[in-house]
């Protein structure tokens, strides 16, 4: 990683110094630093944790980390994970949530998993999100409005090619004002009621809303990268 002192003379080192800087030996141990130096160190992990707020370096970048020697206790992870699917497949009584706590357990206590970093990589404000748009759609259906809905499509004579048209006009106008797991989530119950009331299958009406709900790509306020390809640059 980077570092650049922030304190030192303006003044040129010595001539032993220069010779050797020129021979690539220099030191920064026996040797001044200057203000705009700049230090690439090969120090332990942690270090930028320790340093970046001290007043000695002005921490720059991490360029990489020294690969660590691959050893057969590092497979364990890959067994423990093939032992859990064929755990899961072989007894009927443990599904695969179980399997996967219990797999996730095991790589905690054996140390190949370090739970402070586990807990930062979880999405908690999607899952939040998706949460909510599930207690939203189970709303939608004790409340009647899917009901509601799928009477008014069955009453206006459409047929079910066009009701699966407006099921996929709906998912697609949804997911480009919110997620895509939330416009499937809001959406779900209405297709499977309109199919029910037009007595057809209601797969073709979960495979639009599957399909429409990935299609946040369209417009420009979908997604947030979806402005990249609108940039001048890339026009």
């Amino acid at each position: 990683m980077g570092a650049a002192g922030k304190e030192g003379e303006e003044a040129g080192g010595s001539e032993e110094e220069e010779e050797e800087e020129s021979k690539g030996e220099l030191e920064v141990s026996k040797s001044k630093l200057y203000g705009g130096d700049v230090v690439l160190a090969l120090a332990p992990e942690g270090f930028a944790d320790r340093w970046q707020n001290k007043e000695d370096f002005l921490m720059v970048s991490t360029i990489g980390k020294v690969p660590k020697p691959i050893t057969y206790y590092d497979y364990v992870p890959a067994a423990i994970f093939a032992a859990m699917i064929a755990w899961v497949a072989a007894d009927d009584s443990i599904n695969m949530v179980q399997g996967a706590m219990a797999a996730a357990a095991l790589n905690v206590l054996g140390g190949w998993i370090d739970p402070k970093l586990a807990v930062s990589y979880v999405p908690w404000e999607l899952l939040l999100l998706i949460g909510s748009m599930l207690g939203m759609s189970q709303a939608i259906t004790t409340s009647g409005l899917a009901e509601l809905v799928a009477n008014a499509v069955k009453n206006s004579g459409v047929e079910p090619g066009g009701a699966l048209f407006l099921i996929y006009a709906a998912t697609t106008i949804m997911t480009e004002l919110t997620t895509n797991n939330a416009a499937a989530g809001l959406i779900f119950p209405i297709a499977v009621e309109v199919a029910q009331k037009l007595g057809v299958s209601y797969m073709p009406f979960m495979i639009s809303v599957m399909f429409a709900a990935s299609a946040s790509f369209l417009t420009p306020i979908g997604y947030q990268t979806n402005m990249v390809p609108y940039s001048p640059s890339l026009a």
